[in-house]
């Protein structure tokens, strides 16, 4: 979609956000309501969960709705913290083969499009364990949206189909135990100490209450399990963020009206503050690791980079349909002259750098 017709579809978007009855009632300033006396803390209560029922409802909203294009315009890009994402969480070789012939099990908490499942099975495979063994390895994917989930499956069920082909050449029959559930990562259905790893690909900056996460993988994780999770760096080593967030500010308006207060889009990208986290809640051998080289390879131009921003984010997106249409004209233009100053006119791949962080439950209290 060029870039006109791409802001005529997103003024269009922000039209009808704005004539809907239950989005209007959105439009609520809560930083007056943070000025309120002491007798007013049952209405600061109401105030703070209306504002969390918002955020729910913004993220599950959007990505039932960009689960399409987050897959093609990030995926290439997050696919590329996989390998240490699934190592630091305790998914490796060494740890499944030592299970001592119980269930392995992993669960990959805002499982997406299902990339991290996906190579954690392709990591499986080739452990060329006897048949019997692969059924003791069980995965877990978990989302808020169904649309994700279907994706997830679909792309799974691909892949198995692939390799029972190429087992059947090799008289090989491997089967492995997935399932897929539908549930929120701050509240995790699940029995305490149920999985050996858990790892989180970027979710954790669209929880409204990221502590809660921690306590729950904290709470389902096995004594000596591995909770891992990846973050973005600050804007100022993200280049896409970056050239978005800036452009907003130079020349949109980056206070849009009614948009539900949330976490700090970037606070797990503080190695100290990440690593912090999990210690306060009980995790040892805690570390953080900046995947520096990541390039965001799928982007070839400012267009497109503004194009993913608007249809395959949650907040980004509510931030550029809050723009009134010459805001919007203002800011893809922008956009497009920064990513070309930057890149060189695309001579080479924005950066985008990641930190994972990582930490044991003790085996014992």
């Amino acid at each position: 979609m060029n870039p006109k017709m791409l802001l005529a579809a997103a003024f269009a978007q922000r039209q009808r956000c704005l004539q809907s009855p239950t989005l209007a009632k959105r439009a609520v300033n809560c930083s007056t309501r943070a000025m309120a006396t002491s007798s007013d803390e049952n209405e600061i209560k109401s105030s703070g969960e209306a504002n969390e029922h918002r955020f729910f409802e913004m993220e599950q909203r959007n990505w039932e709705q960009g689960f399409e294009a987050y897959d093609e315009g990030f995926g290439p890009l997050t696919c590329q913290t996989i390998p240490t994402l699934l190592s630091d969480g305790g998914f490796s070789p060494a740890n499944v083969i030592e299970s001592d012939g119980r269930q392995f099990k992993l669960l990959d908490v805002a499982t997406g499009p299902g990339f991290v499942l996906t190579a954690a099975i392709d990591a499986a495979i080739k452990l060329d364990l006897p048949e019997e063994s692969y059924s003791n390895l069980n995965f877990t994917g978990l989302d808020i949206t169904q649309n994700f989930l279907q994706m997830a499956k679909q792309r799974i069920n691909a892949q198995l189909q692939e390799q029972q082909q190429q087992q059947r050449q090799h008289k090989q029959e491997i089967q492995f135990n997935i399932d897929f559930v539908e549930g929120s990562a701050e509240s995790l259905p699940f029995n305490d100490g149920s999985f050996d790893s858990i790892v989180c690909n970027f979710g954790i900056l669209h929880f409204f209450h990221p502590d809660a996460f921690l306590r729950e993988s904290y709470r389902v994780l096995r004594p000596g399990g591995r909770l891992s999770f990846s973050a973005w760096a600050p804007p100022m080593a993200t280049e896409g963020f970056r050239i978005a967030l800036e452009s907003i500010a130079d020349v949109g308006n980056p206070n849009v009206e009614g948009l539900p207060d949330g976490p700090n889009f970037f606070d797990f990208g503080d190695p100290n503050q990440a690593t912090n986290a999990l210690k306060e809640i009980g995790f040892v051998d805690t570390k953080s690791v900046e995947l520096s080289e990541m390039k965001w390879t799928s982007i070839q131009n400012g267009s497109e980079l503004y194009d993913v921003l608007l249809q395959g984010t949650s907040r980004t997106r509510e931030v550029l349909l809050g723009q009134t249409q010459e805001e919007a004209a203002a800011i893809a233009s922008l956009m497009i002259q920064k990513y070309d100053a930057i890149t060189d006119s695309g001579k080479r791949c924005l950066a985008m750098p990641a930190v994972i962080t990582s930490g044991c439950k003790p085996t014992s209290t």
